[in-house]
């Protein structure tokens, strides 16, 4: 007799990357989840957190949300863990939207959130297996910000207390509530959104919710069956002797700190008095993201292999090559340069000592006369650009909105642009004398 439970976690909707929107691959990867739960036929789902990137997801990312779950839900129960990303409102809203849909099954919810954890709001649910053999009962701990303890607990003791400490107080109090009453055929899973001593970050998470001091003890983990946890991005099991633990992790490589990592949903299969069977099942509907770093003639050698990919480009320049843009994009067709950093070889930051930190410094006007040079505008070039430049400071507010000659040529000298593209009326071809194309 086993229980299968399906996990997953941090889906981060409405993540970017730079300034592009991923929703085609995000799209992908959540009919590759549900159709892996499918085939897995689970008795319960669980998401363990950061279902939204943002603490107000638009508008396509709540109706993503919504479709996913009410998917994920005509499969198993779900149970959705409130991540340090997530709002409860937001959360309680798409709960009622959800469950206000068709995806009730008589008085049980198909999806439920657990958003409170608080002792009188915790989640603890007890879900059938499809044969009826067993009872999956599951305890949700959303997370838990260092702040909210002197909110929502009364004991005076949780103020002084250090994070770990607070956390061991309320995981004790999840499985006392778990195991109150615990039968023979039931079986215990406890899912939480929350750092746990010794598992290793993608360094993509925000800092400060990955210290040390917010860590929790991985022997306070309660004693069940199974643990899902979220907030950290890489997959990864997390070990104590006969507990099962483990991060799904998110299901998209996030950004450049998680070039390493395979992505994957958890199966696991649990029951009374039995090793679980644990499997991480890969995911391989996102786009790879890669880091090339290097010369461009170095780069230019691993350019072939990166194909359809997310790239970030580190290149190491003896002067800054305002056609580096053009020259990656020719170099990787089918990728998508999300940043360029251009790495000076031999430059270093300089510290300042105590005689130059007192010097005056320097001001916009010499920043960029020092600047230009670089970008290519010397000679009588660059004195019309300091003379655009002097013009705007001397009228910065003009009644006219539309761009003047002067702001176009400084505008083109600051781009690395050749002057002589700009007309004797100091417009850029192809622009009118309102600063907008023509109409054609």
């Amino acid at each position: 007799m086993t229980g299968r439970v399906f996990h997953t976690s941090d889906w981060h909707l409405g993540r970017q990357i730079g300034r592009h929107r991923r929703d085609s691959e995000v799209d992908a990867v959540l009919d590759e989840i549900i159709a892996i739960a499918e085939d897995y036929a689970p008795d319960l789902i669980v998401h363990s957190g950061d279902l939204f990137d943002s603490s107000r997801p638009g508008l396509d990312d709540m109706r993503r949300a919504a479709q996913a779950l009410r998917r994920l839900g005509a499969i198993a129960p779900v149970v959705v863990v409130a991540g340090n990303h997530d709002t409860p409102y937001v959360l309680a809203f798409l709960e009622f939207v959800l469950n206000g849909m068709g995806t009730r099954e008589g008085d049980r919810a198909r999806v439920r959130f657990a958003t409170d954890a608080r002792p009188d709001g915790l989640l603890v649910a007890e879900y059938p297996t499809q044969e009826g053999e067993l009872t999956l009962r599951i305890g949700a701990l959303p997370y838990l910000h260092p702040n909210r303890f002197t909110y929502d607990f009364a004991d005076p003791g949780m103020t002084t207390a250090t994070y770990a400490e607070r956390m061991r107080i309320v995981q004790a109090d999840v499985y006392r509530r778990l195991a109150a009453g615990r039968g023979a055929r039931d079986v215990l899973v406890f899912a939480a959104h929350l750092f746990v001593e010794g598992a290793t970050p993608s360094y993509s998470e925000r800092k400060i919710s990955l210290a040390a001091e917010y860590a929790a003890a991985a022997v306070d983990l309660p004693d069940v069956a199974y643990g899902a946890l979220g907030h950290i991005h890489k997959p990864q099991p997390v070990g104590r002797a006969g507990f099962p633990a483990y991060y799904a992790g998110s299901p998209l490589q996030m950004d450049f700190g998680e070039t390493g990592d395979i992505k994957s949903v958890v199966l696991a299969e649990i029951g009374p008095g039995i090793n679980p069977r644990i499997e991480l099942v890969p995911l391989t509907a996102g786009r790879r993201l890669i880091r090339l770093e290097g010369t461009l003639e170095e780069i230019t050698q691993r350019a072939g292999r990166v194909g359809d990919a997310w790239v970030k480009a580190v290149v190491n320049v003896e002067v800054p090559d305002p056609l580096l843009p053009d020259i990656l994009a020719k170099m990787l067709p089918q990728a998508t340069v999300v940043t360029i950093d251009e790495r000076r070889t031999g430059a270093a930051d300089r510290v300042l000592d105590r005689e130059t930190s007192t010097r005056e410094l320097p001001d916009v006007e010499d920043l960029l006369r020092d600047y230009l040079p670089g970008r290519g505008v010397t000679g009588l070039a660059l004195d019309r650009a300091m003379a655009a430049f002097a013009h705007l400071q001397a009228d910065p507010d003009s009644d006219d909105p539309a761009s003047c000659c002067e702001e176009n040529l400084l505008t083109a000298a600051v781009a690395g642009q050749p002057l002589d593209i700009i007309d004797r009326s100091g417009l850029l071809p192809g622009v009118n004398a309102t600063g907008s194309e023509p109409t054609r």
